[in-house]
């Protein structure tokens, strides 16, 4: 049985070969014509000559074939929905990011004016400390030196009282400037912490 039904699918092959190599052909296109009915009824014997094992194979072939292409719709599924999370994600660490780095320079910009004004306020304040010792110490001079009996005292007291003007006027100026690089070294502090942060932020969200 098996046996005449190889024979009789070698047959309906040969048949068919036949068929189309006697099909006429269509000019320009390279194409051919065919008997529809003719053609499609050896196919319908053709099937009918398959052993069961065969078709039990091509169910299953079948059957794999609709598994990959659901795996396949599921995988890419799967994928269109990961990558808009994970373009989601992106875009939240970036609006983060921007609020962050916006946040850290307006605290370093408040920090740098706080730390300006101060110094400013500072040096003025020395300043006119020292230009009134030196008014004062300028005014005793002249009165001392305005004293017949007492000028040469008054010469050299004039003279420490302006040198201990000068004296007092560097100390003050160095106070202020030193006043000034600490506020500065503390906003410089203050902004490298807010900048490690921003970059610990910026790493965090490169490793996810």
């Amino acid at each position: 049985m098996a046996s005449s039904k190889r024979l009789m699918t070698f047959e309906l092959l040969d048949r068919m070969s036949m068929l189309i190599s006697g099909a006429k052909t269509i000019p320009l296109i390279n194409k051919i014509t065919l008997d529809k009915e003719e053609f499609t009824s050896l196919m319908r014997r053709l099937e009918e000559t398959i052993p069961p094992d065969l078709q039990s194979a091509r169910a299953i072939i079948d059957q794999e074939e609709r598994i990959l292409s659901d795996s396949k719709k599921i995988a890419e599924e799967t994928t269109a929905s990961a990558s808009k999370e994970a373009q989601t994600t992106i875009s939240n660490a970036q609006t983060q990011a921007d609020t962050l780095v916006t946040d850290a320079q307006n605290r370093a910009n408040e920090t740098i004016r706080t730390a300006t004004d101060q110094a400013n306020a500072m040096v003025a304040d020395a300043q006119a400390r020292a230009s009134a010792m030196i008014s004062d110490a300028q005014a005793r001079a002249q009165q001392m030196v305005a004293e017949s009996e007492i000028v040469a005292r008054a010469q050299a007291e004039a003279q420490e009282l302006l040198e201990s003007a000068h004296r007092d006027c560097e100390e003050y100026t160095a106070r202020a400037h030193d006043a000034v690089n600490q506020l500065l070294e503390q906003a410089d502090m203050n902004l490298s912490q807010h900048l490690d942060a921003l970059r610990a932020t910026r790493d965090q969200f490169a490793n996810q």
